[in-house]
C-alpha cells in the first residue's frame, strides 16, 4: 500500500501519526484515555465549559494566575484574576476593590462606606463617614513674584537625560535623570551623581529636610496603575544619602493617575489628578482635602510625576505649578480658583519647579531653549519674593 506523503503505513493502514491517538509520533505509540494527539505528541483533552489546555495542563482562563484570559498572561505577585484580568487582591482594614483598585473605604472621598460612594466637594472621609476637614493650622507662606534674573548650568553629564523630580535642601537641590538622580551646589549649581535615581523626591521649604517616598519599605514606584505612600524617607540634605530613618504617615494616600508632588513650608501635598492630600512635618500627620482639579495643565514630565509648590494663606492651601510653555499658576483648594503667578515669554518644557525661601529663589528644570537658556537639559535658579509668617490675603 503506498500512502500520502504526510501519512505512514501502521498495523495495515496509512495514518498520519501527527494527530492519530493509536500512532502518536510513530507506529505504536499509544495516547492515554483523555488525551488528543497533537503535532505528534499526546496531550490532555479539556472538556467542560472555559477549559482551555495551556502546555501540558487544562486551566480556566478566567481565574487561573499562571494563565489569566490567554495562555503564559501571569498576574503579578498579590494579584487575582478574575473574569480573564488580573486585579489586585486587597489586605487589611477597610481595603476594598473599587474599579480595579484597591482603596481604604473608610478613608477615600471617592468611595467612602462603599465603592462609588464619593463625599461632597468641601468634604473628606473619615471612620467612613463624610465629613468637614480639620482645620488647616501652620506658618503662612506665599509666592509674591517669580524673577527673571537667572543662573543656569547643563545636567546632562551628572543626570543623563530629564526624568523629572526636584527637592531642596539648606544647600543643595536635587533632581533626577535617566541615569542618577544628582546634587547640586544652591549657589554654583556643581553637581554629583548620587549613583541611584529616586523618582520620588520632595522637601520641607522650613527645614530644608528632603524626603524621599516610600511604600511599606521600599521606593515609590508609579509604573503601574498605582501605588501607596506610607513612609518618607530621610534624605542628608548635604550628601544625599539615605539616612536610615522613615517618617511613617498617619494613613496610607492611595496614589495613581496624574500625580503632583508639591512641597510645602511645614508641610507638603499631593494631588493624583483628582483629589488633595496634605502631609503636616515633621509629623506625618495626612489630611484628605476632597477632590479638586486643576484643569488646563499641559505641561508633562518624562517620569509619573510633576513638581510645584504647596502655598498656605487666607485660611487656604493652593497648589502651584507650571501650566504651560508661558503660565505658573495657583489653584486655591477646594474651591478649585485659578489665578496666575508668572507669565513668561518662554519655559520651554519646563514641568518640575520649587523654591527656596532661605535663598529668596526659585530652581527649575527644563529642555532645550527658553527664555532663560538655550541647551540640552537645564537646570538653574532665578530670583523670587517669597512672604513666610505676615502673609496678606489676596
Amino acid at each position: 500500500m503506498t500512502c500520502a506523503d504526510f501519512q505512514t503505513f501502521c498495523s495495515g493502514r496509512c495514518v498520519d501519526t501527527q494527530n492519530d491517538t493509536s500512532h502518536c509520533g510513530g507506529c505504536g505509540s499509544v495516547c492515554a484515555p483523555g488525551q488528543l494527539c497533537q503535532g505528534g505528541r499526546c496531550i490532555l483533552e479539556c472538556g467542560g465549559p472555559g477549559r482551555t489546555l495551556c502546555g501540558r495542563s487544562c486551566v480556566d482562563l478566567s481565574s487561573d494566575l499562571a494563565n489569566c484570559g490567554a495562555c503564559g498572561l501571569a498576574c503579578p505577585p498579590g494579584a487575582t484574576c478574575s473574569g480573564g484580568r488580573c486585579e489586585a487582591a486587597c489586605f487589611g482594614p477597610g481595603q476594598t476593590l473599587c474599579d480595579g483598585v484597591c482603596v481604604d473605604v473608610r478613608s477615600d472621598s471617592l468611595n467612602c462606606a462603599a465603592c462609588g460612594r464619593a463625599c461632597p466637594p468641601g468634604l473628606t472621609c473619615s471612620d467612613a463617614r463624610c465629613v468637614m476637614p480639620r482645620p488647616l493650622r501652620g506658618t503662612p507662606f506665599r509666592i509674591q513674584s517669580l524673577g527673571t534674573m537667572c543662573r543656569a548650568v547643563e545636567h546632562n553629564r551628572v543626570t543623563g537625560d530629564d526624568r523629572g523630580g526636584i527637592a531642596v535642601s539648606l544647600s543643595g537641590v536635587f533632581y533626577t535623570g535617566d541615569t542618577s538622580t544628582g546634587r547640586f551646589d544652591l549657589d554654583s549649581l556643581s553637581g554629583v551623581p548620587l549613583g541611584r535615581i529616586d523618582d520620588g523626591l520632595v522637601s520641607d521649604l522650613a527645614t530644608g529636610q528632603v524626603y524621599s517616598l516610600r511604600s511599606r519599605g521600599r521606593p515609590v514606584n508609579m509604573t503601574g496603575e498605582g501605588d501607596l505612600i506610607t513612609g518618607l524617607a530621610l534624605v542628608d540634605g548635604l550628601t544625599g544619602a539615605l539616612d536610615g530613618r522613615t517618617l511613617p504617615l498617619s494613613r496610607e494616600i492611595q496614589l495613581r493617575g496624574d500625580v503632583g508632588i508639591f512641597a510645602g513650608y511645614g508641610r507638603i501635598a499631593f494631588h493624583d489628578g483628582t483629589r488633595v492630600w496634605q502631609v503636616e512635618l515633621p509629623s506625618g500627620v495626612v489630611t484628605e482635602l476632597g477632590p479638586v482639579s486643576l484643569a488646563g495643565r499641559t505641561s508633562r514630565c518624562e517620569s509619573w510625576a510633576y513638581w510645584g509648590v504647596v502655598e498656605f494663606f487666607g485660611g487656604a492651601l493652593h497648589l502651584t505649578y507650571v501650566r504651560d510653555m508661558r503660565t505658573i499658576v495657583r489653584t486655591r483648594i477646594p474651591e478649585g480658583i485659578t489665578t496666575t503667578v508668572g507669565v513668561f515669554s518662554s519655559l520651554s518644557d519646563m514641568c518640575s519647579f520649587t523654591v527656596s525661601p532661605q535663598r529668596s529663589r526659585w530652581y527649575w528644570h527644563h529642555e532645550g531653549g527658553s527664555q532663560f537658556r538655550n541647551g540640552d537639559e537645564s537646570l538653574g535658579f532665578c530670583d523670587a519674593s517669597l512672604a513666610v509668617g505676615n502673609v496678606d490675603a489676596p
